[in-house]
């Protein structure tokens, strides 16, 4: 198809060209072509013209979906248009159009981004009501929010709700838990997270041992820390200077310059990367 090639291309204004001239010669679009251009559209940040394009839908009879909704919504929260979205949210549901899981992670992420982690927890909690399960996703932005309230209890709760729900935890919601409790100086509950994200067969990544090496190095735990470390090689887990840099920050501020001093030699010798991965 000639318009999905110039969505494939990033000519979005040239999709769009062609999409109106369909219009004018009596081509009717079926429900994938507009869900194509508006994907596209928002991707490219033209939201308005992508609203256009769902009203054009709406007003020939073709019923939108979830999906092309979210699509949506998620575009305007990213453009920072909050009230767009919400609006959209408000204009989707009096259509009889209930938001899917992935809608309300998108409305969730948002609120918990921005401090509003009841008005999340409220549209949480009204999926579960209204009969719709929420995955892994939801439970991570749920538990991201409490925990950068510190709200370590409301945390506690949730994993017990997706216990009972059956939803299995990812490394990403393992990572969050671990994360929460180390912040706080409760490093022994977040060993007590990391042993149980092993014992559910969740590989931890460079971000689990570091998040765990920080913490122990900062409450003067070296001997713990240099065993993580230690547990992180020998899994050839990948990793950059910045858990070399932290075993040696940890080693100055408590006095043992020797052991520093290796860690030096130790990384220079090694020729680690200088480039902090991504990922959770």
């Amino acid at each position: 198809m000639v318009m999905d090639g110039f969505f494939k291309e990033g000519e979005v204004s040239k999709a769009c060209d062609l999409f109106h001239e369909m219009i004018q010669q009596g081509v009717v679009p079926t429900e994938v072509t507009y869900s194509s251009i508006i994907n596209a559209l928002c991707k490219a940040r033209a939201m308005d013209k992508a609203e256009l394009i769902l009203r054009h839908m709406v007003h020939s009879g073709v019923q939108p979906h979830d999906r092309i909704y979210n699509t949506l919504i998620h575009g305007f929260l990213t453009s920072g248009q909050q009230k767009e979205a919400f609006r959209l949210l408000k204009l989707m549901t009096s259509q009889g159009v209930m938001p899917n899981v992935v809608t309300c992670n998108s409305v969730m992420d948002y609120l918990c981004k921005h401090g509003r982690v009841k008005e999340a927890a409220e549209i949480f909690y009204s999926m579960v009501v209204k009969g719709q399960k929420p995955n892994v996703i939801s439970y991570s932005v749920m538990l991201h929010g409490y925990a950068k309230e510190g709200s370590l209890v409301a945390m506690i709760d949730l994993c017990e709700l997706m216990a009972r729900d059956g939803v299995v935890p990812d490394r990403s919601f393992f990572n969050i838990l671990i994360k929460a409790y180390a912040k706080y100086g409760m490093i022994d509950v977040a060993m007590l997270f990391f042993d149980e994200m092993l014992k559910q067969g969740v590989n931890p990544n460079d971000i689990t041992y570091l998040t765990l090496i920080s913490a122990f190095c900062k409450m003067g735990r070296m001997d713990d820390a240099m065993i993580k470390f230690n547990e992180m090689i020998d899994m050839g887990i990948p990793h950059d200077t910045t858990v070399y840099m932290c075993m040696i920050e940890g080693y100055l501020n408590h006095g043992d310059s020797v052991k520093a001093k290796e860690f030096i030699t130790k990384m220079k010798s090694r020729d680690v990367s200088h480039s902090p991965r991504k990922g959770n």
